[in-house]
């Protein structure tokens, strides 16, 4: 079993060796925790989730803790306890521990097939570790607190490195989703703030990566430590002990101050005294496995055994002390013990050199070509001028989108009240509904709700018309008038008709609220729209995997519906998107071979490209003299050309120590890293006389 736990997640694996290959059974369940008490708990949850496919309870368990909890080449005082009343309490048999980091450096390599360079971030709540990790190996690590800009704290984590220079790749890592950090971190302007040469990318590894690498790697080398069989995957890149990032117990602790974990008691054969003494392996069911001639036999020793993050096994082959067969009447079989040991090695050695193997890593300062060049894309080849060769198609898509409104207006009510009108005319003055009084300042006017007649000065009846309802233009409690308030009507002067008001104005409210803005329906168009277009391109690699879309119109909106008016109260605004899309559809292989054929007189001799580290990028296109034209952008690294079988020819059978000269004359040749299999001591320092590949890596 494997165990993760950091600050405040635990992850648990399954895994077994099936016909010498390692294999993830299953992955348990994700439990947090914050205390002893739900760290066993959440463990053992978690473990009951992972094993609950087989039938039996393992017992063996590989650890993978924090960098930060590992002090001094040991697990640091304060958590040894901790890991120790875990181990008790549910009854595991660790056999070995390893740091998250290093465990996904490895892992990364394994992977990928070479060593990686990058920047790697375990992201926690409180807190971000900053990893750099050089040729798969972790080189440096800082702990920055979590301060709400993620960016921010990595560039401080990275600042502490000083490093000699900075990988143009983050990979982020633990047990949440990390879509919103890796926003920020893309975000950032790195190439401003520190000397990136390039802009970095930004990567986000799956929840269960880190558990898998654990598993996976510091699993397999405990396992293999213990005396099991393990296959390597041929196509993998293999590290040899010196890049082991496991920590396995070799040497019983003096102290119970250097206990790691506590292992049960093994004691060494009596029949056959070595030199120094062997160790045995207990299996689960409390058996030994078979002894074999050809190997020596190891395990733990002792009760306790100190896991440190840098100490790693030394499997020393050691020869049997030869037996006394003089006391049991057999003097001959000495001289036969002396003639077959050496018989031995040197089979030993020639078997090396023809089925042993080495993998040879050249790294080098690779030369970039960086060139733009315009094209013509249509459906057939045209004279004079590199054709993207490409099919005109229309496609349809709907979107319906909401985001909060971030405008304001002002509502309210409008102030009513009555008026009575006087003429001092000797005519009748007739005023329509919608008619306006304003008071003494003209600031505040309001409009006849009813048509009135006001009779002349000079008529028998009453001149005055009271009871005239007005309301206010405007909502707002300033036109809350008092009585007795004049008003001028109309056009009129007041010296030939006048208005008063026959009481307290009174309705007159206002008040602001969030309403829909123009940059809100804006902003929610381009949503809907970016959304369309997405859509679009997905539904065409879909349908046609391996090639790409480029519109070369704006979308034609068959619907564009708001659910809120311009300036209309609402907390949120919605939009219903429907549109048509003309695009002309190409294939990604076409461009790059089109790409690369542009660039091949400047690709010096002795160099080739590879598809994996070129970059083609194509600008929308514009219509010009009834065809279509557009730039591509064209990033790419040389690798020098290696004749491998020849080269494989001039290395074989020489000393690791004697053959860079062969290899200086690489163009931008900058190092060598030699990993052989199987590791023996001395014998290989020796390069078989087969089984040698070669790979390319750039700085």
């Amino acid at each position: 079993m494997a165990v993760e736990i950091h600050e405040s997640l635990i992850k648990t694996a399954l895994w077994e060796i099936l016909e010498g290959q390692p294999e993830i059974i299953n992955v348990g369940s994700y439990e947090s925790w914050t205390d002893e008490e739900s760290l066993i708990n959440g463990v053992d949850s978690s473990l009951d989730q992972a094993i609950k496919v087989i039938k039996g309870q393992p017992k063996r368990v590989i650890f993978g803790l924090p960098d930060s909890w590992m002090e001094l080449d040991k697990i640091h005082a304060t958590k040894t306890k901790l890991i120790t009343h875990l181990c008790k309490e549910l009854g595991l048999d660790p056999i070995g521990v390893v740091t998250t980091n290093r465990a996904v450096a490895h892992y990364l390599k394994k992977r990928e097939g070479m060593p990686p360079t990058v920047v790697l971030l375990e992201v926690y709540t409180s807190k971000v570790a900053v990893s750099y990790v050089y040729l798969g190996e972790v080189k440096q690590t800082e702990e920055a607190a979590r301060s709400g800009d993620l960016a921010h704290d990595v560039e401080e984590g990275l600042t502490r490195m000083d490093l000699p220079n900075y990988p143009a790749r983050f990979i982020l890592t633990n047990g949440n989703s990390l879509e919103e950090e890796s926003q920020q971190i893309t975000a950032f302007p790195w190439t401003d703030r520190l000397p990136f040469k390039h802009i970095p990318k930004v990567e986000v590894l799956p929840i269960d990566f880190s558990i898998k690498a654990i598993a996976l790697t510091g699993g397999v080398e405990a396992v293999q430590f213990l005396g099991l069989e393990v296959t390597e995957d041929k196509t993998v890149v293999k590290s040899s002990d010196d890049d082991s990032n496991l920590v396995i117990p070799v040497e019983t602790p003096s102290t119970m101050e250097e206990l790691g974990f506590a292992y049960e008691e093994t004691s060494a054969p009596a029949t056959i005294p070595m030199a120094p003494t062997t160790l045995e392996v207990v299996s689960d069911d409390g058996s030994s496995p078979e002894t074999s001639n050809d190997e020596p036999e190891f395990a733990f020793s002792g009760d306790e055994a100190d896991l440190s993050p840098t100490k790693k096994p030394h499997l020393n082959f050691v020869l049997p002390v030869l037996p006394r067969f003089k006391s049991l009447h057999f003097p001959h079989l000495n001289y036969l013990f002396l003639f077959t040991v050496p018989v031995i090695l040197v089979l030993g050695f020639l078997a090396y050199l023809f089925f042993g193997q080495a993998q040879l890593t050249i790294h080098f300062d690779p030369q970039k070509i960086n060139k733009q060049l315009g094209i013509a894309i249509a459906e057939t080849t045209l004279p004079g001028i590199p054709t993207l060769i490409a099919s005109k198609k229309t496609f349809t898509g709907s979107a319906q989108e909401s985001i909060s409104t971030t405008g304001t207006a002002t509502v309210g009510d409008k102030a009513t009240g009555t008026i009575t009108i006087a003429n001092k005319t000797t005519v009748p003055i007739i005023l329509k509904s919608g008619s306006t009084v304003k008071n003494d300042t003209g600031k505040y006017t309001f409009v006849l709700q009813d048509d009135v007649t006001i009779a002349s000065a000079s008529a028998l009846d009453n001149t005055k018309a009271a009871g005239v309802k007005v309301t206010a233009v405007k909502i707002g409690a300033e036109y809350n008038l008092l009585k007795g308030t004049v008003f001028s009507v109309g056009d009129y002067l007041k010296s030939v008709a006048a208005a008063v008001s026959e009481a307290d104005f009174a309705g007159g409210t206002s008040r602001t609220v969030n309403a829909v803005s123009k940059d809100d329906q804006d902003k929610l168009l381009s949503i809907a729209t970016e959304k369309i277009k997405t859509k679009v391109q997905g539904d065409s690699q879909a349908a046609n995997p391996g090639f790409k879309t480029l519109p070369f119109s704006d979308i034609q909106f068959t619907k564009k519906q708001f659910d809120h008016n311009l300036s209309e109260e609402a907390a949120t605004v919605s939009l219903i998107l429907e549109g048509s899309l003309d695009a002309l559809v190409y294939s990604e292989d076409s461009l790059y071979n089109l790409a690369i054929g542009e660039i091949q007189s400047q690709i010096p001799a002795g160099s080739f490209t590879k598809k994996e580290t070129t970059t083609v990028s194509l600008d929308n296109p514009a219509k010009t003299d009834g065809r279509y034209q557009s730039k591509v952008t064209i990033e790419t690294t040389l690798y020098p050309q290696i004749d491998e079988q020849k080269m494989a020819e001039f290395v074989k059978g020489k000393l690791v120590s004697g053959i860079r000269h062969f290899f200086e004359p690489i163009p931008g040749f900058t190092g060598l890293d030699i990993k052989i299999f199987p590791p023996i001591p001395l014998i290989t320092k020796i390069l078989p006389f087969r089984n040698i590949t070669f790979d390319l890596v750039s700085n």
